[in-house]
């Protein structure tokens, strides 16, 4: 059961308000603040449908939850596209809908992370306490290397290069060094993902180069209801990412799951 909620029990920073009247005023609609108390696999989301834009908070949601999810609005809002995977296989969509929805959000969190610092709110936090847990980094020590890249591990990977520091982006990707594969891809997708403007062509360019790169069919996504044609995005794999923490690699063989 959704509990309409008063914008005024939550302290927000001036510039998140900001966001919030920028999105009813481009929209026409009001943002509506709801809670959803069966909601357990997030902290929050974003909801943009024909008539309907809402922020939704979990049971815990908190402001700097409102504050990340009205960034994800925002953007919706000022024409980033939406992705849909594409597949006459249910099962597929269904167990690749995770891998998009996450590849998704760390792009998009680029766009306005930094913003989120200025306002007093650090958006890094969590996953620099997440990726340096030390039992987090055990189990990726432990994990048996193969040649069929683990999505999940791909995905932790790339979110150590994108929202934490040095430091710890570095323990991360020494705890994964012998994941040849998933180090790869990760290091990769970060070099991508960096490299792309933040604009709605720059993601659709990151979206598909990173999905390129993962070794889908071009046809497997979609980027946008019409999506434009200039997409594309050279990738240069001889080129060493990131600095130091990104030594360069031998590209590694791998086969989808």
């Amino acid at each position: 059961m959704l509990l309409d909620l008063p914008w005024h029990s939550f302290h927000l920073p001036e510039e998140a308000l900001r966001w919030r009247a920028e999105v009813e005023r481009i929209s026409g609609l009001r943002v509506q603040l709801l809670r959803d108390g069966t909601m357990t696999d997030a902290e929050g989301e974003a909801w943009s449908e024909p008539g309907l834009r809402a922020v939704v908070l979990a049971s815990d949601g908190n402001a700097m939850t409102i504050v990340h999810e009205l960034g994800h609005l925002r953007l919706e809002t000022l024409g980033w596209p939406h992705c849909y995977l594409c597949s006459e296989d249910p099962d597929w969509i269904e167990r690749h809908y995770g891998l998009l929805s996450d590849l998704v959000s760390l792009i998009e969190h680029r766009a306005f992370f930094p913003a989120m610092l200025n306002m007093g709110l650090d958006p890094y936090a969590a996953s620099e306490a997440d990726l340096a847990d030390a039992e987090v980094l055990a189990a990726l020590r432990a994990m048996p290397a193969g040649v069929t890249p683990d999505w999940a591990v791909v995905m932790q990977l790339l979110r150590a290069l994108l929202e934490t520091g040095p430091v710890v982006a570095e323990l991360v990707m020494q705890a994964a060094a012998h994941l040849t594969v998933e180090s790869w891809l990760a290091r990769h997708m970060a070099e991508i993902a960096c490299a792309a403007p933040l604009t709605p062509e720059g993601f659709s360019r990151a979206m598909r180069g990173c999905w390129t790169l993962l070794g889908f069919p071009h046809d497997s996504l979609q980027i946008g209801e019409d999506e434009a044609a200039d997409t594309a995005v050279e990738i240069d794999l001889n080129r060493p990412p990131l600095g130091d923490v990104l030594a360069q690699e031998v590209t590694p063989q791998f086969v989808l799951p």
